[in-house]
């Protein structure tokens, strides 16, 4: 192999990181938008008696913390079940029914403040 050719295998390879790099870049700033407009979407919807943070009490005595959410449901399925329109058996939580986009982000919000 030539040193010209060995360049030139060099440079495509840098080239081919940096698009990896900007992808994975792009990938995770959206993964970071996707959870923010969870947030918010759960915070206007539920934050009225849900905690929806990762501290705190939920307003709504009896209500569940969406930070043990995962305790009580597959998070894999919930996507699913927002889409499909969420209801519960109280008649005071109303009937929410989410675009693929919405579910997607709302179940992405809510991985990322599961925990101990």
């Amino acid at each position: 192999m030539t040193i010209a050719n060995s360049m030139a295998s060099t440079a495509v390879a840098g080239a081919v990181f940096l698009i990896f790099l900007a992808t994975l870049a792009d990938g995770t700033a959206r993964a970071q938008d996707d959870v923010e407009r969870g947030r918010s979407l759960v915070t206007k919807l539920c934050g009225e008696c849900h905690a929806v943070g990762r501290t705190g009490a939920s307003p709504r005595a009896g209500a569940p913390t969406f930070r043990s959410i995962d305790e009580r449901t597959d998070l894999d399925e919930l996507v699913d079940r927002l889409r499909a329109g969420l209801q519960s058996t109280h008649a005071d939580m109303p009937s929410f029914r989410f675009s693929r986009e919405d579910a997607r982000a709302a179940v992405a919000y809510l991985r990322s403040i599961q925990g101990p």
